[in-house]
C-alpha cells in the first residue's frame, strides 16, 4: 500500500491517572470518541520485565480483563518516537473471521503524566515505516 496522504480513522480514548507506584501506573477512562471503547475502562502502564522478545521498549500496556493484574491481557510495548511523550505500539487481534490483524496504537502522555491519550487505529497497521512516520508526524506533544 502506498500512502494516499489520508490518515486512517482512529478512535480516541482519554484516560486519567488514578494510581501510581514505582513499577506501574493505573489509568481510568475519562472519555472515548463515538462511545466506542475498544480498550478497557481501566488499564495499566507497567515497566517492561523482559517477558517477551520485544526490543526497544521500557513500558508495556496491560488491559484490565480479569480481577488479577498478573493475568490481565498484555497488549503491546510502548515504542518511543522522536517526540517526547509520544509512543506507538501494535495490537494483534483476531477479526470476525478469526484472522489475526494488527492494529496501530498511538500513546500521548501529558507533561505531568496525569493523563494519557490512546488513539486506536482499528484494523490498520502501516506496512511501511514511511507511512508510520507520516502518521506520527501529525501528532503534537505539547499537552
Amino acid at each position: 500500500m502506498i500512502s494516499t496522504g489520508k490518515t486512517p480513522d482512529y478512535i480516541r480514548h482519554v484516560y486519567s491517572l488514578s494510581n501510581e507506584l514505582k513499577s506501574y501506573s493505573i489509568y481510568q477512562i475519562s472519555t472515548v470518541e463515538k462511545d466506542n471503547n475498544l480498550l478497557t475502562e481501566i488499564l495499566r502502564i507497567e515497566k517492561f520485565q523482559g517477558k517477551s522478545n520485544a526490543t526497544n521498549i521500557n513500558e508495556y500496556l496491560r488491559l484490565r480483563t480479569t480481577t488479577n493484574w498478573q493475568k490481565c491481557q498484555m497488549i503491546t510495548g510502548l515504542r518511543p518516537t522522536k517526540k517526547e511523550r509520544l509512543f506507538y505500539g501494535d495490537w494483534l487481534k483476531s477479526d470476525k473471521l478469526n484472522t489475526p490483524k494488527k492494529t496501530l496504537l498511538i500513546f500521548i502522555f501529558s507533561k505531568d503524566c496525569q493523563s494519557l491519550i490512546i488513539d486506536v487505529y482499528r484494523g490498520f497497521y502501516p506496512n511501511h515505516n514511511v507511512i508510520l512516520q507520516n502518521i506520527l508526524n501529525t501528532y503534537e506533544t505539547h499537552l
